[in-house]
């Protein structure tokens, strides 16, 4: 059942390189799948602000 989940997931990521690569090492304890990246905020962040940019008229 979660080989299935996992090859559903790595499906989904596909357009995303990076979180697919963090989805295919999952499996491995060493990787820190966990743990989340240094940039998470940063990135996060300006995801969100050109989202909303994007909306802004003109």
């Amino acid at each position: 059942m979660f080989a299935a989940t996992m090859k559903e997931a790595v499906e989904a990521a596909g357009r995303f390189p990076r979180l697919r690569s963090r989805i295919e090492a999952a499996g491995a304890e060493s990787t820190g799948y966990a743990d989340a990246p240094d940039d998470t905020f940063a990135y996060g962040l300006t995801a969100l602000l050109d989202g909303l940019t994007a909306r802004l008229p003109g």
